[in-house]
């Protein structure tokens, strides 16, 4: 029998203590959203294509776009070439692969179709970041003139009024009634600029904390779906989201029962989340899908409802989300151009009354100036 190694001791000993040291476990590796749809893209490309898993995890690996997640794929081919799935492998990073996500392919791995559940988890993503892309690309313009328009007019009334306010004074023009409107706010926002930046401070803090307050975050989402008008359109999004999550589900051999839940925790709305899982207690009781939906009155629309009965007479429920997530997409999309083209004429016309008023408030008196000069 050999005899065991000892440990170095002395200097050398002290210097290998300090490189055993880990300080933290060093900072967690996130991929990107964009990112990740891309990896899973390529990979389900070469899987589909008869490239083993070890492979398509290297040849992803040397990717130069790849190169800042290099420390995940190396761990990741490294459990799966000693015989680990692909599951199990993502899973030791929750950060960049979500649950429902290696769930997915946990499934696709036991039923033998691994490339079809990389597609449809592949296309779900891509999914929900084009909707994301596209409410954020229209809501971009209401945002940068509301923001635009909000910051001329302070700076107009603090800056500009008082500067022509005193020329005025000096001169013994006759101010009109906007003009001393105006100056009263700019002199009200200057005299309690403290206390007004206090209210604005601790509104944005309660706003945050009602955000992420479990109650009051509930409220909220309760609110909006049932705003007249935007309400229809804040539960066409939730309804989406759920059909997008539980259509893939089914499609990945999950019943409907074991989908719902799941399918769920892809509602942003809290409100519509709870309901759903109402749905999910319905159907686990034995009650019918489609009989549960209409127990939710107006949460899904007409539409959605019809379709599910077809689907559950015919037996064919999977392929029919797939006709109500394409029938939602379009609704949501032409639901926002609508709004957005009805909101961005009314906030035009708002800021140009706003600026015009302003310009009168500062230039009324001068013509005024000018027929005492006359």
């Amino acid at each position: 029998m050999s005899a065991a190694v000892s440990a170095p001791t002395g200097a050398l000993g002290f210097l290998q203590k300090l490189q055993d040291i880990k300080i933290g476990g060093g900072p967690a590796v996130v991929v990107k959203r964009k990112d990740l749809v891309g990896i899973l893209r390529n990979l389900c490309t070469l899987v589909r294509n008869g490239v083993g898993l070890p492979g398509a995890i290297a040849t992803l690996r040397e990717d130069p776009a790849n190169r800042k997640y290099a420390r995940i794929f190396d761990k990741v081919g490294e459990s799966v070439a000693t015989g680990s799935t692909l599951s199990a492998s993502l899973a030791q990073f929750p950060e960049s692969f979500p649950p429902l996500l290696v769930h997915q392919l946990r499934v696709g791995e036991r039923a033998g179709t691994l490339p079809d559940s990389l597609d449809r988890v592949t296309r779900q993503l891509e999914q929900g970041a084009n909707l994301k892309a596209f409410l954020i690309k229209k809501l971009s313009y209401p945002a940068l003139v509301t923001t635009a328009g909000a910051g001329a007019v302070t700076f107009m009334i603090l800056c500009v009024i008082p500067t022509f306010q005193e020329m005025y004074d000096e001169s013994g023009a006759t101010l009109p009634w906007i003009t001393r409107f105006l100056v009263a706010i700019g002199e009200g926002a200057s005299q309690y600029s403290l206390p007004l930046l206090g209210i604005a401070a601790a509104a944005i803090g309660g706003a945050v904390w009602a955000w992420k307050d479990p109650k009051s975050r509930n409220l909220i989402d309760r609110t909006c779906v049932r705003l007249p008008g935007l309400g229809a359109w804040f539960r066409k999004i939730a309804v989406l989201q759920f059909m997008d999550v539980l259509g893939n589900l089914m499609e990945s051999g999950f019943t409907l029962a074991d989908a719902l839940m799941p399918a769920s925790e892809a509602v942003s709305n809290r409100y519509v989340r709870a309901e759903i899982r109402r749905l999910h207690a319905a159907v686990r009781r034995g009650e019918r899908f489609s009989s549960a939906l209409d127990a939710e009155g107006g949460l899904f629309p007409p539409i959605v409802r019809q379709l599910v009965i077809v689907g559950e007479r015919t037996g064919r429920l999977a392929p029919i989300t797939t006709q109500i997530r394409s029938h939602l997409r379009t609704d949501v999309e032409r639901t926002t151009t609508v709004l957005l083209g009805t909101i961005e004429p009314v906030l035009t016309v708002t800021l140009a009354a706003a600026i015009g008023g302003i310009l009168m408030a500062v230039y009324l008196p001068m013509f005024d100036l000018i027929g005492q000069m006359n």
